[in-house]
């Protein structure tokens, strides 16, 4: 078995680099202890030391992408972002590659628009876990926010198989609130029964897309999600 290691990945398009993308390699290369994983659609010079992936490359992923909807006639808002399979599909199938390369160890996604702003503690992401194989910021009821997602590798490489076969067979068609990748991970929590450690759907008393889970996560201190309409933002963030 190949010695543990900490790996941190993420991904974004050619236009995402220049909007945020490239904000977020730099605070991470910057202030995060563990190796970074870029995976992109085409290739971009990044800093040294930052591995790149290209998404085209991840086996089935270019063939799937291909055949999913990007909205869902029978919704009340059919051209809704929930309904975007085609656009959140990407998550998973980068999240299982990644995994797959790592072997054994922690792997740590972050949404590209997040900005890490302070020194990360190398053990933050196992303190994170405890003894869970999954860390993720719940909300309630509702789907989970995957701008931070913590896997123990091997043992969550279940989960993952199970997230990119939903989008390969078409099993997320049969969802009724959301097509997303967030939709995805919760339906992949609760069919594998992954031990998974819920870091914040105690920390709200409602829960609604306008409350930020990474600031009241414990991860809160070290990182800012720009996600929405603040995007923008993060291309300037200190």
């Amino acid at each position: 078995m190949p010695p543990a290691r900490d790996l941190v990945v993420t991904s974004f398009s050619a236009e995402g680099a220049a909007r945020y993308g490239n904000r977020c390699v730099e605070s991470v290369v910057r202030h995060w202890p563990h190796p970074l994983d870029v995976y992109l659609d085409s290739v971009l010079p990044m800093p040294v030391g930052v591995r790149v992936d290209l998404t085209g490359e991840i086996p089935g992923y270019e063939d799937t992408r291909r055949r999913l909807p990007r909205q869902c006639p029978g919704a009340e808002k059919p051209s809704n972002y929930i309904w975007d399979a085609q656009r959140f599909a990407v998550k998973p199938f980068v999240w299982l590659a990644a995994a797959e390369r790592l072997e054994h160890g922690i792997l740590t996604w972050l949404d590209a628009d997040t900005v890490v702003t302070a020194a990360v503690p190398t053990g933050l992401p196992a303190a994170l876990l405890g003894d869970a194989d999954v860390a993720f910021l719940g909300r309630g009821e509702m789907h989970p926010e995957t701008g931070f997602v913590a896997f123990r590798i091997p043992e969550a490489l279940d989960l993952l198989r199970w997230c990119v076969e939903c989008y390969q067979s078409g099993e997320f068609l049969g969802f009724e609130d959301g097509w997303t990748d967030c939709h995805v991970l919760r339906a992949g929590l609760f069919e594998t029964g992954a031990p998974a450690r819920d870091l914040t759907s105690h920390l709200a008393a409602v829960w609604n897309s306008r409350v930020d889970a990474m600031a009241l996560s414990p991860l809160g201190g070290y990182v800012t999600h720009y996600k929405g309409s603040r995007k923008k933002e993060a291309a300037c963030a200190i």
